[in-house]
């Protein structure tokens, strides 16, 4: 339960800071324990919508009035109140959008010489694993040799996932549509008319892509030219889950991906979806939450999931956002939660990045990081939604090579890293993060800080 005095403190700078705007609400997020939610419904004029199912105690409600009952305020039996915030991918919501901030010409002069390659029992295309950001991460045939994420189940929070890409499907597990509240965690089904069909059903081979098709301001395709025309104005998000299902994998390839899809295809979201996401993959099994999405401000009720899933020893990577600002996002910015920027492939900060502030704890690759893409295809991105997953994907690296460690730890080892200013304690790097354990050498002349310390900064409301 939060602190009292705490709580009345921040419900009285949201009514009196922000009256206007939470007047305009029409749904909010209730916090309040279950034996209590028909009472505090009923003193205060409130409608249940929506539950949490969890297995924590913690009673998290989606309600709905017209009228806020000022009361609520001094209610001591209601944990939290808040609006129910809207909130979208980091790539298409930041104040200063990630862009295709340098040539894609590197990616098309890559595409001829490129040859199918077998990886971990799928035919992928070779420029899928040998890439810059695997070369910056040291993802060398070493460290595969013998960590690969076997055993550990990776939650990726996001648009959904191509079900049945072929590089994917061998590591997907059961998730959750929080949208449409089924268990279809498809991205395909975000395509009008006969789009997913007919992208599903086309024969081109992993190779065949031969054209970059720009999706959006962060995303270029490699799709066939019969390919691309399928896909003319998809959503704005249309295969972000995908890609970043894609960059764990790829970086930890025997991890299990439990896809959940919060974010419709347009990238938008809601508060009360974003944290019953959280809650369904501590309860159903999750070692590592990534998190590629971002808010402004705080929020007791995700703070309350946030603390959840590491009390039960749940590792979370989050975006730390694109708006090129210093500035606090959450959930990067909460203690233990591990924040990531994006850096160049020459290890120099992102211009899109957000930078020096606790919400960014490290950074990874960011720019033309190429991944997976729904209907078997593969895509090059930007943005601090691309270097998340490369960081939960090393998270469940740690967790393989040494079982039980705590959330705190896994933070420690990733934060063996390339120092880049303004980037926390750096750019990530396997290797480093193995030594950090006791468990792993790396090359000579490697300059990395070897600083250890709690991820975030934020204090809990």
């Amino acid at each position: 339960m939060l602190n009292k005095r705490l709580f009345r403190s921040v419900i009285f700078s949201v009514f009196f800071l922000g009256a206007v705007s939470l007047l305009a609400q029409d749904k909010f997020v209730l916090v309040t324990a279950p034996s209590n939610v028909n009472d505090v419904c009923g003193r205060h004029g409130l409608t249940p919508v929506a539950q949490v199912a969890s297995t924590s105690s913690a009673g998290v409600y989606l309600v709905s009035t017209f009228s806020v009952d000022p009361s609520i305020t001094t209610d001591l039996t209601v944990a939290s109140f808040e609006p129910n915030r809207k909130l979208g991918v980091p790539e298409l919501s930041g104040a200063t959008t990630a862009s295709l901030t340098q040539s894609t010409a590197g990616i098309l002069d890559g595409l001829p010489g490129r040859s199918a390659v077998q990886y971990f029992g799928s035919a992928v295309p070779s420029n899928y694993v040998v890439q810059p950001a695997t070369a910056l991460l040291k993802m060398d045939g070493r460290t595969l040799a013998n960590l690969s994420g076997a055993g550990i189940m990776v939650a990726v929070i996001d648009t959904g996932v191509d079900v049945n890409h072929p590089a994917l499907k061998g590591v997907l597990v059961p998730g959750f549509n929080f949208i449409a509240n089924n268990t279809s965690v498809s991205e395909l089904n975000d395509l009008g008319g006969n789009q997913g069909a007919s992208l599903t059903q086309s024969t081109a081979g992993i190779l065949d892509g031969n054209n970059l098709y720009i999706m959006n301001s962060s995303t270029v395709a490699i799709l066939s030219q019969s390919t691309a025309g399928i896909l003319d104005g998809p959503p704005k998000a249309f295969g972000h889950g995908t890609m970043t299902a894609g960059l764990v994998h790829l970086i930890a390839p025997a991890a299990k991906i439990m896809p959940l899809k919060a974010f419709g295809g347009d990238g938008s979201s809601d508060l009360f979806n974003i944290i019953r996401a959280i809650y369904f993959a501590v309860d159903h099994g999750a070692n590592v939450i990534s998190m590629s999405f971002e808010i402004g401000q705080s929020s007791p009720a995700l703070q309350n999931a946030i603390n959840y899933a590491l009390n039960k020893n749940v590792a979370l990577v989050a975006a730390s956002g694109n708006d090129g600002q210093q500035i606090m996002v959450y959930p990067a910015a909460y203690n233990k939660v591990i924040g990531v920027g994006s850096t160049t492939n020459k290890d120099a900060k992102s211009s899109f990045t957000n930078f020096a502030t606790n919400a960014i704890y490290v950074a990874a690759p960011g720019e033309g990081v190429i991944s997976t893409y729904p209907g078997g295809n593969y895509a090059a991105g930007w943005g601090t939604s691309f270097s998340a997953p490369l960081v939960a994907g090393e998270a469940a690296l740690m967790l393989q090579a040494k079982p039980g460690m705590h959330p705190g730890d896994v933070a420690n080892a990733v934060s063996h890293a390339l120092a880049v200013q303004q980037m926390g304690h750096g750019r990530v790097d396997i290797c480093q993060a193995l030594i950090g354990l006791n468990l792993g050498s790396c090359p000579a002349g490697t300059a990395v800080s070897t600083s250890g310390s709690t991820p975030g900064g934020s204090t809990a409301p």
